[in-house]
């Protein structure tokens, strides 16, 4: 049994004709009577007596016909209660995040969306730049905040924050004495990057930015995603680290520095990324704020203490 074939029976029923009630449902008199038709035969009873002069309800129509009214009222009340809801907007949104791109998103949006009419709530979700991509794209997720993507056609995104990549070295390193570094020095040596596996584009963005800029590029075994992971093999002279200027603010007082490269600086992009097609007002309150601080410059990663 189908919402449609109900509204049929009840256009029917009120006009006491089938062509007036496919006019008035603006189709076909064809459809109308089928429609009829295949929910008599579910019934196992006709709901109307047809003649060629008329059409009225028999007994088993007659008793039907005040619960398909009230389906079809309730089918469109709830139907108006969404619509409203949609409008309204508000409640809570799941936001993805890789982790290591810090809290400053949430810190500066939560806030302002708490304070629109109505407030929306941003739940954070701990998730790597390909998960969220994947999630967002199945639905599983509606917006998140990654790593600069290469992006499926489902998904559009706004830059939020540029940042530069620095190079860690040890201190008793010989390109520690300079206060920049010739990407040419790096060649042949291990370079500490974002594995490809975790973050292709990402990985695949630094050794062609510094194979333009004369590198020969040697991509050291060890994984090392986070501060934590690289410096150990910095420490231990197995690999120069690459990192943004924000979590190289960390090596202070470690027995190693972080260093600009000479020339152009090489920049990595954070991206909010979601839907190209959603209608979810939560998701678009989220895009608003975001812009919003962009345009302040508000997301713009701090310089190192």
């Amino acid at each position: 049994m189908e919402l449609r074939q109900l509204e049929y029976v009840l256009a029917v029923a009120e006009e006491r004709h089938f062509g007036r009630a496919a006019e008035r449902l603006h189709v076909r008199q064809q459809s109308v009577s089928e429609q009829v038709r295949r929910l008599e035969r579910e019934l196992g009873a006709p709901l109307f007596a047809r003649t060629s002069r008329r059409v009225a309800l028999t007994a088993v129509g007659e008793a039907f016909l005040p619960e398909a009214r009230a389906t079809v009222l309730a089918a469109r009340r709830a139907g108006e209660v969404a619509r409203r809801a949609a409008a309204a907007g508000g409640g809570e949104v799941r936001v993805g995040y890789a982790e290591d791109l810090g809290s400053r998103l949430f810190e500066l949006a939560a806030p302002r969306l708490a304070r629109r009419d109505p407030p929306v709530h941003p739940v954070p979700v701990p998730l790597g730049t390909r998960e969220q991509l994947r999630a967002i794209v199945e639905r599983r997720l509606p917006v998140g905040h990654v790593w600069q993507p290469a992006l499926p056609p489902e998904l559009t995104s706004l830059c939020t924050t540029r940042e530069r990549i620095v190079v860690v070295v040890g201190a008793d390193d010989p390109l520690a004495a300079a206060g920049a570094v010739d990407p040419v020095a790096l060649s042949g040596r291990p370079l500490a990057l974002v594995p490809r596996r975790t973050n292709p584009w990402v990985h695949d963005h630094y050794v062609r930015e510094l194979t333009a800029r004369g590198t020969r590029v040697t991509v050291a075994r060890q994984d090392a995603v986070r501060l934590d992971r690289l410096l150990p093999l910095v420490l231990a002279g197995t690999a120069i680290g690459l990192t943004t200027e924000r979590a190289a603010a960390g090596v202070a007082g470690t027995g190693a520095v972080a260093l600009p490269l000479e020339g152009p600086p090489l920049l990595v992009e954070h991206h909010l990324v979601w839907r190209a097609d959603t209608a979810d007002v939560a998701v678009l309150a989220v895009v608003d704020v975001v812009r919003e601080l962009v345009a302040e410059g508000a997301l713009s990663a701090p310089p190192p203490p």
